[in-house]
């Protein structure tokens, strides 16, 4: 098989395949770069800045301010860099990658529990109740990696599908 023919493959373009499924597949791709792409530009813009009163001196309210960023949580840091480099990935490679946009999400989803919830055994507080739109923009970069997450699958079960269902050459 010559480099030209393993590259379609890759692609998910092998002349075989019908037109039909070329454009399903390359549709799922583009919709699944853009969910991916989306959590990490919604992520790497969260910011909120709070000014908060932590004490008061007779009448006189002392205030302190405060700003959740995303480079804060190495579980967020590690989340804008999978997302970015799965969307990198998929558009330049055209390949799935699904592990790293599940490691991502999953580093995410935990720390946005604690930032919701807190833990009291290792003496962490939430912050959600102080800083909403930092933890609703979170929230929503989730959601969009893990909508990602959910077709680079489809993506690699139609690819695995492909394979299986590859009909046999002929040798001469």
């Amino acid at each position: 098989m010559g480099l030209q023919n393993e590259e379609k493959l890759e692609l998910g373009c092998s002349s075989s395949q019908p037109r039909s499924k070329k454009w399903v597949l390359l549709t799922v791709r583009v919709i699944a770069f853009l969910a991916t792409a989306t959590a990490t530009l919604v992520m790497a813009l969260n910011k909120e800045t709070k000014t908060l009163v932590v004490a008061m001196v007779g009448s006189t309210p002392i205030k302190v301010t405060l700003t959740a960023k995303f480079q804060h949580t190495p579980a967020f840091v590690f989340f804008v860099i999978a997302n970015g480099m799965a969307s990198f990935h998929n558009l330049m490679m055209i390949m799935t990658t699904v592990a790293l946009i599940s490691g991502g999400a999953s580093a995410a989803t935990f720390m946005a529990e604690v930032g919701k919830n807190g833990n009291s055994h290792a003496r962490w507080n939430k912050i959600c109740d102080k800083f909403e739109t930092f933890c609703d923009r979170g929230g929503v970069a989730i959601i969009a990696s893990s909508a990602g997450l959910i077709l680079m699958l489809i993506i690699t079960a139609m690819s695995i599908f492909k394979l299986l269902n590859k009909p046999k050459s002929v040798s001469s």
